[in-house]
């Protein structure tokens, strides 16, 4: 009898113990899916998370769930745009000279949640990133300034 009862008490320990197993088995996997969800963002960019929510934008890093958030990276770096107007694109001044230039105007996206916002609302996440979009949307402005 004592050595059938040794024997249930063995049982038991057993299943306890796979229990436990299991239990933190789950609690690992489950930190390891919430460490797999947060993205960091590199200096000089921003992320942008729209879905499940209100639009979020972080400047170091923020929580991105697979199938509920879409996630954009926006470059807010210093841009240089140069401007060449030379021979037959050369300005015409007042005085009716032509003038021949070459101007550099550097371009950024203020580190703030409102302007990021609204520069990846006129223009898009990939045109605001991308070096030519940007010679392409500003040169007519820029050649008259």
């Amino acid at each position: 009898m004592e050595s059938l009862l040794n024997v249930f008490v063995a049982a038991g320990n057993v299943v306890g113990l796979v229990v436990v197993g299991v239990i933190l088995l789950l609690l690992v996997g489950f930190f390891f899916m919430l460490a797999s969800w947060f993205k960091k963002v590199p200096q000089g960019k921003a992320i942008i998370r729209t879905g499940l929510g209100k639009t979020k934008v972080s400047f170091t890093g923020i929580y991105i769930v697979p199938v509920a958030h879409r996630l954009e990276l926006m470059d807010i770096a210093v841009k240089r745009i140069e401007i060449n107007r030379r021979a037959s694109d050369g300005l015409i001044c007042k005085d009716n000279m032509r003038a021949d230039i070459t101007v550099a105007f550097f371009v950024r996206v203020n580190k703030t949640e409102h302007d990021v916002l609204s520069v990846a609302s006129m223009i898009g996440v990939e045109r605001a990133s991308d070096q030519s979009a940007l010679v392409e949307l500003f040169d007519a402005k820029f050649s008259e300034a």
